[in-house]
């Protein structure tokens, strides 16, 4: 009797996955992909037109390079914005701000202190967004 039991249990469990197969396989052939949600072909990927850069958010430090060592305490800081942009320049001792040229270009005058020190560069878009970069520097008079 256990034997048919078990038997009868397989079967069933068979019969109830043809029968959901076949359910599922009907349901799919139905189906109807609307034409606006079918892929595009690689001659219609490649036409269409890209997306301009969006420069207005343009903030580049040059000089100072990052964990670099100065046996100077004056460094000249390099860098590019975008035009009408704000630039704040901090260090432990002292904080600049500056104005890019109309080219984008900046350049200024920053005192080190003694030591490795931090430098962060704040920018404020004309849209109002910020952006920071920080660089360390050490200024250090021993010879390596």
């Amino acid at each position: 009797m256990k034997a048919e039991k078990v038997i009868l249990s397989f079967v069933a469990v068979f019969v109830g996955l043809v029968a959901a197969g076949i359910a599922f396989y009907f349901y799919q052939s139905t189906k109807v992909i609307p034409t606006d949600q079918t892929k595009p072909s690689a001659t219609q990927v490649a036409m269409q037109p890209t997306k301009a850069p969006n420069n207005s958010d343009v903030f580049t430090i040059d000089s100072p390079g990052d964990e670099q060592v100065y046996s100077q305490k004056s460094i000249t800081i390099k860098g590019t914005a975008v035009k009408g942009a704000t630039i704040t320049v901090s260090t432990d001792d002292e904080d600049q701000v500056v104005q890019p040229a109309d080219n984008g270009d900046f350049t200024l005058t920053q005192t080190i202190p003694n030591g490795t020190s931090l430098i962060e560069f704040t920018t404020i878009f004309p849209d109002g967004t910020v952006k920071k970069i920080d660089r360390t520097v050490t200024f250090s008079t021993e010879n390596f």
